[in-house]
């Protein structure tokens, strides 16, 4: 044996132990392990780049309400980068108004009240933002990034890291986690929060409920014969269990759309963008307007983090929301959108929002109506000739620059310039405001208005010949079916940061996970398949909506968009929709050694489980209006982000259309007092 290794000499009790040892505990007891021979279960095993940089940003949004502990980030954050080779080539002016914003103070602390209608928030997101993504590498980006996550409130903050790292290359493959799990106080009930925070550190880590120390015959037992090593009966130390500890609401057990907080995190992440529009130096005409590729560079180089797509996307998803939301009605007997609710949130900080009651509803549909209208002319302002191909475009570009000056004024009027927190300033979850909601109807109508305006161009003589001998046979459509599913979301951000956060991360030590618990529309897998009778070969863009029967204008909700070439005669094309899968959890991202599939689509106009509208359980009835349109370019994709942009796109000459009667049904789970 080597002499730097053990030398135990025995005299009667007495035990000497020379060499070079470490007491560490394991899970049977207490073990003697070489300090030089490495531990495959500890963290200081080499780790990929990407595992490196996916880490780093978890570290980040653990605990992002509270101050950062991390001895290490807390060091790359002390001061601020006022380098200016520390950014891209050329961007330095960009930054210097933020630079002095810091300096003196301006910009929203940590503790502060965050409000998306401040006058002065897009001014900072924009300079956070720019803060972030001109970072000229890594490194730099480490250190701005910490300093912001120290010394910038954390809604604030989360939202321009959200923004750069959708934008910065060296991010390729990074994932934030879902933001309600980063936020969970802006998402979730204000019971769901209190309770979480009354959860203890020794409910969660593996800590024997009966300890037992091993003797000391045990303990050289176990180093001289390591086979004879046994494990500890059972029956002497019990373990806690591994599932995981629920929390979940007693009040709501219904899947509201305007209460989902995967809906609500998406669409913070648009009005993001889109609040900020007009603070960038970048011009975006409207031939860059039509080109939808990937301008991730571009948008860096001029610290304007809006893209082309957003405009379209942006007015697809106000029409996307209000169909569901009207779709959600019908399938609730026709209960009204305008329903003033009990406030249940709570800020980072811990201060109650108001909800908007206590008002006229006459006298809130008044400013409402005024508001659209005031939109509207500004609108046919910006319109000068009314056959322009970006005629639809144009639109988008207004709306997304007056949006969030149409939602600051009427915050104004209803709450006055008062600081205090209010659903309808509120970015996260501002779904949930009545008042939100039915502006964002009165939105979508004034779309429809100005798409059906431009639509109705007259055909050319040859797509009126085809119009008459394209024809679709017939359309089969599998059982629509929406069910409400439980899903868990980690609420471990909650949880008391002096033990989660020390110089290292002692998440790897639960054994059990704290989550919510809480329901959310998801829809059984289908098909839809199509047949198409073409007198000639010809590319055709297909599109399919559901909407309510008798009714004309109801709004139109797209269920599928995509491009195909038919050929001469019988085409038949097969659709498949799968049941959507749940995000991957904050405990997922930090266990994951690669880049994980599936998760947060950021380019999706909507989550994937908000595909069809909710049922009933004798089966709502509705139409399917499929429309076929002639194609000239030779793009061939689908998505959402794509579908939004072509679903605006007046170049595409309708060539026939049909409908056909449908029922989405819907299957209510039954609770068991478990997952109450």
């Amino acid at each position: 044996m080597q002499s730097e290794f053990i030398l135990i000499k025995m005299l009667g009790a007495s035990v000497v132990l020379l060499g070079t040892l470490s007491l560490t505990c394991c899970v049977n007891g207490w073990a003697f392990v070489s300090r030089w021979r490495p531990d495959e279960s500890s963290e200081d095993m080499e780790m990929s780049p990407w595992a490196l940089r996916q880490r780093f940003l978890l570290d980040l949004m653990l605990q992002v309400h509270k101050p950062l502990l991390q001895q290490e980030l807390s060091e790359m954050g002390h001061e601020l980068n006022e380098n200016p080779e520390d950014y891209e080539t050329g961007t330095w002016p960009l930054l210097l108004e933020f630079m002095d914003a810091v300096h003196q103070h301006h910009i929203l602390r940590p503790y502060g009240i965050y409000s998306q209608l401040h006058q002065e928030l897009p001014h900072q997101l924009i300079g956070v933002y720019r803060f972030l993504v001109l970072a000229k590498n890594w490194k730099t980006f480490q250190r701005n990034a910490c300093f912001a996550r120290i010394h910038f409130h954390p809604v604030l903050f989360v939202n321009a890291l959200e923004m750069a790292v959708d934008d910065r290359e060296d991010c390729g493959g990074l994932r934030l986690p879902a933001m309600h799990e980063v936020l969970p106080q802006l998402y979730f009930d204000k019971e769901i929060i209190l309770e979480a925070q009354l959860v203890y550190w020794q409910q969660l880590a593996p800590v024997p409920t009966i300890s037992r120390k091993r003797s000391w015959r045990e303990t050289i037992a176990g180093i001289l014969y390591p086979k004879s090593l046994r494990p500890w009966n059972p029956q002497q130390v019990e373990w806690m269990p591994t599932y995981p500890m629920v929390i979940q609401s007693k009040k709501s057990r219904t899947t509201l759309l305007s209460l989902d907080v995967e809906l609500n995190g998406y669409w913070n992440r648009l009005i993001s963008r889109l609040m900020i529009a007009d603070q960038g130096s970048a011009i975006v005409d409207g031939d860059r307007l039509m080109a939808l590729h990937d301008e991730r560079y571009e948008r860096r180089l001029s610290g304007n983090p809006t893209r082309p797509q957003d405009y379209l996307l942006l007015m697809h998803n106000i029409r996307q929301f209000a169909a569901l939301l009207q779709l959600e009605q019908l399938a609730q007997n026709g209960t009204s959108s305008l329903q003033f609710i009990e406030s249940t949130l709570l800020t980072t900080g811990g201060v109650p929002y108001k909800a908007s009651s206590g008002l006229n509803a006459d006298a809130v549909l008044h400013l409402i109506n005024e508001s659209i209208e005031e939109l509207r002319n500004h609108i046919d302002k910006e319109l000068k000739d009314e056959h322009e191909m970006q005629t639809m475009c144009k639109v988008g570009r207004v709306i997304a620059s007056r949006y969030w000056h149409l939602f600051r004024q009427l915050s104004l009027a209803i709450n006055g310039d008062r600081l205090q927190p209010n659903l309808l300033g509120m970015a996260t979850s501002n779904l949930r405001d009545p008042i939100y909601r039915v502006l964002l109807l009165q939105l979508a109508q004034l779309i429809a208005g100005y798409e059906q305006r431009f639509a109705n161009k007259p055909l050319q003589q040859h797509h009126k010949q085809q119009k008459q001998q394209l024809h679709l046979r017939h359309i089969l459509v599998g059982r629509l079916e929406t069910f409400d599913q439980l899903v868990d979301s980690d609420l471990i951000n909650l949880m008391d940061q002096q033990l989660l956060q020390t110089q290292r991360n002692n998440l790897r030590l639960l054994r059990r996970r704290l989550v919510a618990r809480h329901m959310r529309l998801n829809h059984k897998s289908f098909n839809i398949s199509y047949h198409i009778f073409a007198p000639s070969t010809k590319k055709v863009l297909i599109r399919s909506y559901l909407l309510s029967t008798g009714d004309k204008n109801s709004p139109r909700l797209l269920l599928d968009s995509f491009v195909s070439s038919l050929t001469t005669g019988d085409n038949q094309f097969e659709r498949h929709f799968a049941t959507a899968p749940t995000v991957h959890t904050l405990s997922d991202l930090y266990e994951a050694k690669q880049p994980l599939d599936g998760g947060v689509s950021r380019d999706c106009s909507f989550p994937h489980h908000l595909l069809l509208p909710r049922g009933t359980a004798e089966g709502l009835k509705l139409q399917l209006l499929v429309e076929i349109h002639s194609w000239h370019t030779d793009e061939e994709s689908s998505g959402c982000a794509w579908a939004a942009s072509k679903e605006m796109d007046c170049t595409a000459h309708l060539l026939t259309s049909s409908q056909f009667d449908v029922v989405v049904y819907h299957k209510t789970i039954e609770l068991l007092e478990t997952d109450l």
